[in-house]
Formats: structure tokens, C-alpha cells, sequence
């Protein structure tokens, strides 16, 4: 996935986003790493998985929440897990909208009824000040299937013992991530969170033939992609992909709401960048992120 240090990254980002567009996969991704976090890693928080294909969008009109009851098969993904691979090389074609722009947030009563759910904050006396509270809205967006791009990328791997079936030709995966809820505090420490993602995929498609098939087109080993493939569908999760050489640390740890997975990001001279502590449950997917460790694990510790 594409890493970017400079502080201005987000910001030109944000000043080229257009109500609707769309745009090819990468830059897909790059549209949403600035809808969410200042300063966070653009992993941390864009790897939302169908099937480890990235797939940011929903069924947002109610009248289409109806109808996709009939046809689509809709799952949540309430569950984080990570995989060593860049997802960004995937051979899919994304459309990808968000309804609005980010915004301020006046309090937790605001964010409620902005977001739909009140954020769960540190304890009083954890950090030093109250934080500034902003949210991005729903992002959506629909992800095609080609079967010219993705047999061309299997071709290109060596994965030539697997076959795309020509009625997969146009079948787009949708999905819903957010709104999502940001908290800054003083001192670079930020809490991100939003409801669990939506998934909706057309109603009878082999889901784990298609992640099967994607993760080939990685060049991931055929009997990798299939446990990965199998390991998925079995109990849908929102991936986070770290490419293999990308310098991270990755860490499960145990804190009082349960367990959580710590990640530690280096710089090019091996200090620790970045610390971000992911937990998730049914009701949330929540990320604290700190400069140091220690300051990352208190915090994450003190929030309900």
C-alpha cells in the first residue's frame, strides 16, 4: 500500500475530493486514506476486505436497502484481522463516493446524532484535555469484477491453473464503512471509530472462490490463498493488508474490554513512529494512536 509521511498528504487529498467520480483502484484508496485520520497510516484504517478485495460501498437509499434484501446477501464485518500482502495490486475497478465532507463536531451529543452511535472516549483524567471531535461521513462505493482483469493478473503470477468464469463478468461487491467519529487530543494521540462494515454481495456468488482467485492474483501460494480464502467466509473480517516490507511490529495484547491487536510502526532509522491498538467487537471497530506504546495502551485500556 502507498505510504506517505508528509503532513500535507492528507490535505491535498481532501481539496481533490469531488462529490462523485470514478476513479481507478489506487486512486480509489488514496480518496479514502483522506477521508479518515490526519497523521494516521493509511493502513490502519483503509483495508476493509470482501474477500480481501477492497470493496467501500453501500446500499445507502432505503428504497435500495429494500430491494438488496431480496437480492443481495449482506454480512458484518465486526472483525479485524491482518494480512502480509499490499492489496493495492488488486485487478478490480472501484466507483467511490463519500456524502459529504469531513466536519467538526461540537461535543458527544452532536456525534451522536451526526453518526448514530455516541463514541466511547478515554476515562476522565487519562489525557490532558478534551478533545476536538470531527467526523467523516459514509463512504460508499461499488467494486467491479472484470474477467479480463483479473485473468490477466492470475497470467501474470503464474496462476495459471486458475480459471475465471465468464458469468462473473460485471458483478460488483458493495459495502458501507462508516460515518466515522475522530478524536484528537494534545500531543499527536488520536481515538477513530465507527460501526462494524456492511457487506453486501450479489446473492448466490461464490465468495470463496472469488477471495481464492484474488489472493492468487497476488501471487500468494494456491494453498495459502485457499486457507485464507476459507478462514474468511467462514468468519467474515475488515483486513488490514501491510505489505511484507513494510517495517511494522505486529502484537496481540489483552486489554480490560477484551483482546486487541497492536501495531508499531518504524521509521527508516528503526525508531517507532507510530503505535496504533485496534479493538474491535458487534457494536465497534476502535483504533487509539499514539507516538509511544505506553501512551497508546493506557489509552486504549481506559476506554469502556
Amino acid at each position: 500500500m502507498e505510504t506517505n509521511r508528509e503532513d500535507g498528504w492528507v490535505e491535498e487529498r481532501l481539496a481533490a475530493l469531488e462529490p462523485e467520480w470514478s476513479p481507478d483502484f489506487v486512486r480509489g484508496r488514496q480518496l479514502l486514506d483522506a477521508g479518515l485520520a490526519k497523521p494516521a497510516r493509511p493502513w490502519t484504517w483503509v483495508a476493509a476486505a470482501v474477500a480481501i478485495v477492497l470493496c467501500l460501498a453501500a446500499l445507502a437509499l432505503p428504497q435500495t436497502r429494500a430491494f438488496a434484501q431480496e437480492l443481495w446477501q449482506r454480512l458484518t464485518l465486526h472483525r479485524v484481522d491482518v494480512v502480509r500482502l499490499d492489496l493495492s495490486n488488486l485487478p478490480v475497478r472501484a466507483k467511490l463516493t463519500m456524502s459529504g465532507m469531513q466536519q467538526p463536531l461540537s461535543g458527544l451529543a452532536d456525534a451522536e446524532r451526526k453518526a448514530g452511535f455516541r463514541p466511547w472516549l478515554p476515562e476522565g483524567g487519562v489525557l490532558p484535555a478534551n478533545p476536538s471531535l470531527s467526523m467523516t461521513p459514509l463512504m460508499s462505493a461499488e467494486q467491479t469484477i472484470h474477467v479480463a482483469d483479473l485473468t490477466a493478473a492470475l497470467r501474470k503470477v503464474g496462476a495459471n491453473d486458475v480459471q475465471v468464469p465468464p458469468e462473473w463478468e460485471g458483478v460488483q461487491l458493495r459495502a458501507a464503512i462508516g460515518p466515522l467519529v475522530a478524536a484528537d487530543y494534545p500531543g499527536e494521540v488520536q481515538v477513530l471509530q465507527s460501526k462494524p462494515i456492511e457487506l453486501s454481495i450479489p446473492a448466490g456468488f461464490p465468495l470463496e472462490r472469488f477471495a481464492e482467485a484474488a489472493f492468487r492474483s497476488l501471487g500468494v501460494s494456491v494453498w495459502e490463498a485457499r486457507d485464507l480464502a476459507r478462514k474468511f467466509v467462514a468468519n467474515p473480517a475488515w483486513l488490514l493488508d501491510i505489505p511484507p516490507d513494510e517495517p511494522v511490529n505486529l502484537q496481540e495484547v489483552d486489554l480490560r474490554a477484551g483482546p486487541a491487536l497492536l501495531i508499531e510502526d518504524f521509521d527508516d532509522h528503526g525508531k517507532v513512529e507510530r503505535v496504533t491498538v485496534i479493538r474491535s467487537s458487534s457494536e465497534r471497530i476502535l483504533a487509539v494512536m499514539a507516538k509511544t506504546r505506553q501512551v497508546a495502551l493506557h489509552v486504549a485500556d481506559s476506554i469502556p
